[in-house]
């Protein structure tokens, strides 16, 4: 088993609590060799003896990175288990927009070189100053109890506890080392926005708008009667004539407009049908080629019958294809197409025969239209 295609295109996650050790399988080569398309990122990864089972450094923790002369603190945007990278966030801008490691901006560092941060502890006055300094306390090194799994929640659970620090804490004392525990970080919770126009509220989409029909109380008492769907579509017609309980489930008669008649089983019970009834036919015409032989063998007349099945098949598919052209407009659309050729041509017709020329000298009138000469 290795790691697949999609789960290396999204080693980065954002996920703070640990549910599988997918992370450890190995990387095929060919993921990682490419060939890669025009500006897409080329997969990193390590080898899997190199990979760290269980991350203490989570999306959403304080860390600074070993080296930084700055000593900024930045957050934990996402994690990559696969290369042992950690995505850190930028300072916010003056838009206060945090750009994400999609854009390419966050600051990509080894785990490595990332301390967490433990919490700011306050500090006794150094030199001249008078007043106490908070400082930041950061863990040099980090152990973690044993972890276990929360079926509720699907994942790894485990403490984790700053065994060394830097600088050290106030009250340390190297009699009795105090390991701090470094809690998780809490995820925010997500803000539901107003409903707008568009949206449905809360109250449609908990009100009640249909009931089911009430069971009999006994199994030896018969169940209620399901109307019919000519009932229904006469309720709809004429209200007064046929009223329907409020119960009734109303989904019984419009099921077959509710489905979808292009799907799959639909279409394979229409042509099981169609080729039964086919069956059925040549059956029936052959049955009846026998009981008329008349001096024909069975062999002639089971031809004979289903040379008559194939025209009948024939006929019935041109009336199929005459039927669909109609039903689409075809035969409605030749009907306007003839009486439009037929106006056009009366209206022709009618020009030629209202037509009047003037007399003029270059006027030639043919001799097939001159009167002949009377005797």
């Amino acid at each position: 088993m290795s790691i697949t295609a999609k789960e290396l295109a999204y080693a980065a996650t954002s996920q703070v609590f640990t549910r599988s050790f997918r992370h450890l399988l190995p990387v095929p080569r060919f993921l990682v060799r490419g060939p890669f398309m025009p500006g897409q990122p080329k997969p990193k990864d390590t080898k899997p003896k190199d990979r760290i089972k269980f991350w203490n450094i989570v999306p959403g923790d304080y860390v600074r990175v070993r080296g930084d002369t700055s000593g900024t603190i930045r957050e934990v945007h996402k994690v990559n288990k696969i290369s042992n990278r950690v995505l850190l966030k930028r300072e916010v801008n003056k838009a206060g927009f945090v750009p994400d490691s999609r854009s390419g901006t966050s600051i990509s560092v080894p785990y490595s070189q990332c301390q967490l941060l433990v919490g700011r502890y306050e500090y006794p006055p150094e030199g001249d100053a008078t007043k106490p300094e908070v400082k930041p306390v950061f863990a040099s090194r980090i152990t973690m109890s044993k972890p276990f799994w929360d079926k509720g929640g699907g994942y790894w659970f485990w403490r984790r506890y700053a065994v060394n620090t830097v600088p050290r804490l106030p009250n340390f004392s190297p009699e009795n080392v105090v390991s701090v525990r470094i809690p998780w970080p809490k995820c925010t919770p997500v803000s539901k926005p107003e409903p707008g126009l568009y949206d449905t509220t809360e109250d449609a989409v908990k009100e009640v708008t249909y009931t089911p029909p009430a069971l009999p109380a006994s199994l030896l008492n018969p169940a209620p009667r399901i109307p019919s769907e000519q009932e229904y579509i006469t309720s709809l017609k004429k209200p007064g004539e046929v009223s329907l309980p409020e119960s009734a489930p109303v989904e019984a008669h419009v099921h077959k407009e509710l489905s979808n008649p292009h799907g799959r089983a639909k279409k394979q019970a229409r042509w099981q049908a169609a080729q039964a009834r086919q069956k059925a036919l040549l059956r029936e015409l052959v049955q009846a080629e026998y009981a008329k032989l008349g001096g024909r063998t069975h062999r002639e007349a089971r031809a004979d019958a289903t040379w008559k099945w194939r025209n009948q098949l024939e006929e019935e598919r041109k009336a199929e294809i005459k039927r669909r052209w109609r039903d689409r407009g075809g035969e409605a659309r030749l009907l306007r197409t003839k009486a439009r050729k037929a106006r056009k041509a009366a209206k022709r017709e009618e020009r030629l025969r209202n037509l009047v020329l003037n007399d003029a000298p270059n006027q030639v009138v043919p001799p097939s239209s001159k009167a002949p000469a009377s005797a």
